[in-house]
């Protein structure tokens, strides 16, 4: 992913599911190329290159929380 898509997910009204490493995943922060990352279903955070993460468009959401649909 490069990073002006990775801000415009963070920004976006809702939260969308992104992945790292096949872990569903949602931005809370970037930081030059590096984004803070939260993984959905927990509250780990993680530092990784924003290169590393790969868009999926699915919501995240009570019901979804796990990012499957």
């Amino acid at each position: 992913m490069d990073i002006k898509q990775a801000e415009e997910i963070m920004n976006s009204p809702r939260k969308v599911e992104v992945q790292y490493d096949d872990v569903p995943v949602w931005i809370e922060s970037i930081q030059g190329t590096t984004a803070n990352i939260v993984v959905i279903g927990t509250n780990k955070k993680m530092t990784v290159p924003v290169e590393q993460l790969e868009y999926t468009g699915r919501p995240v959401d009570p019901e979804n929380i796990y990012g499957l649909q």
